[in-house]
């Protein structure tokens, strides 16, 4: 089931579950902007703002300049009309939530900085049941070095690809699904659980296994097989495979059957032979 911005913004939140999804947008339009998107094409309709929910990140939709069929609405109306809209806990922090009213509503120019940054000063202005928010950059994850498509820009066109999304069909032609660049995001990485050791996963065929020449981790337990199994990034999607071992893999607990491809998902426990990891996307 799909979750747009609009769902994600209904209920009661609190000051700090609206500072979370307020600066989770803005980081990622600035991310989107720092990669030569003109932030005029994105349809800003929390509607047609979605979450990825593999990712765990926001995707929104760049439409084409000409003859598109969307309402154009300014960065600044945005903001206004989501907050406007937010139905805010009574309980927490009502000085914030009037400073970002009064804020939005009168300021002239509407930059995406300095929205970040009042919205931290705003946060530090008391409230009996809340201190100050931490603003900090989003935990989203990356799904993947395969999932990552080349920016194109064709500016005619108004067409933009950071990378690709397999979301709504029901957009008109040249309309395009747009995420945040991850180059810089943390890879996917097993965590021992014996040793606590970090093996991250720097290749889409990933190889598990007692040989160092073939396996890209190698491990020293002697019931490992010389290559026990292979962890393989398709699409933004991760998956297990046994490789025939003898002692075999088990996925939580589950005994996985040789050479079949059977996906994973943060925070799965994989066990080879005797030695278990849990499975990270961050």
């Amino acid at each position: 089931m799909k979750t747009n911005l609009d769902k994600l913004f209904s209920g009661t939140l609190t000051k700090v579950q609206l500072m979370t999804h307020l600066v989770n947008i803005i980081d990622s339009l600035m991310e989107l902007e720092k990669s030569s998107v003109d932030l005029e094409n994105i349809l800003l309709d929390k509607k047609h703002i979605f979450l990825d929910h593999f990712s765990n990140r926001l995707v929104f939709m760049c439409h084409p300049i000409k003859d598109n069929v969307f309402e154009k609405v300014s960065m600044s109306k945005f903001f206004k009309e989501l907050i406007a809209s937010t139905s805010y806990d009574e309980n927490g922090d009502l000085q914030f939530f009037i400073k970002l009213h009064n804020y939005l509503a009168g300021t002239p120019t509407f930059q995406l900085q300095e929205f970040k940054e009042k919205l931290t000063e705003f946060s530090g202005g008391g409230g009996d049941k809340n201190e100050a928010v931490q603003v900090t950059n989003s935990n989203f994850y990356s799904p993947g070095p395969g999932f990552i498509t080349r920016a194109l820009a064709l500016a005619d066109e108004g067409t933009f690809v950071l990378e690709a999304f397999n979301e709504p069909d029901e957009y008109e032609e040249g309309t395009t699904a747009l995420g945040i660049n991850n180059g810089s995001l943390q890879k996917p990485f097993l965590l021992e659980t014996e040793t606590g050791a970090k093996i991250l996963v720097t290749k889409e065929v990933f190889k598990i296994g007692r040989d160092p020449e073939q396996a890209d981790y190698a491990s020293n337990n002697k019931v490992i097989g010389r290559i026990h199994a292979e962890l393989v990034t398709s699409d933004g999607e991760y998956f297990l495979i046994d490789k025939h071992s003898r002692n075999g893999s088990f996925l939580n607990g589950v005994k996985l059957s040789p050479n079949e491809k059977t996906k994973i998902k943060h925070e799965d426990r994989i066990k080879l032979a005797n030695q278990e990891f849990i499975f990270k996307l961050f």
